[in-house]
């Protein structure tokens, strides 16, 4: 028997799925056979994801998630706080960071100057030009 431990953990500001997959022997002993870290996009990928998996039961500390897992009829378990996911996504963090590039900073687009302060900054430089090639005499007064 497969299950999983799910939560959705924030790593800057954007949504993980952190998946950690248990499977149960004949004694009853359960070990972990998959550690899962990726983005969430929508739910329909996570279902699919459970199915590729083959996880028989589920337990999640999302409500959102325990409300759409239950509507789709899938096995799941709400629990305030479920071990390890968490921990799995500090333990990741710069991997996960430089893999799906978190920390690129969005790029800025270069101000655009109206035309009204390019006219005026034209005539201003040509003033400034006109200036000083004129030599002004200073009064000694």
């Amino acid at each position: 028997m497969r299950f999983a431990l799910l939560s959705i953990v924030n790593l800057r500001e954007v949504p993980f799925i952190s998946l950690l997959i248990y499977e149960t022997d004949e004694h009853g002993i359960s070990t972990v056979i998959g550690e899962i870290s990726k983005p969430y996009d929508d739910f329909i990928d996570l279902l699919d994801d459970l199915n590729v998996y083959e996880i028989n039961e589920l337990q999640t500390d999302s409500k959102e998630l325990y409300r759409e897992l239950m509507s789709a009829q899938f096995p799941v378990i709400y629990r305030r706080e479920v071990e390890g996911t968490r921990e799995q996504i500090t333990r990741n963090k710069e991997m996960l960071v430089e893999l799906f590039e978190l920390d690129k900073q969005d790029e800025q687009p270069t101000p655009v100057i109206p035309i009204w302060r390019l006219w005026c900054i034209n005539k201003l430089e040509k003033i400034i030009q006109i200036l000083k090639t004129k030599e002004l005499k200073l009064d000694d007064n």
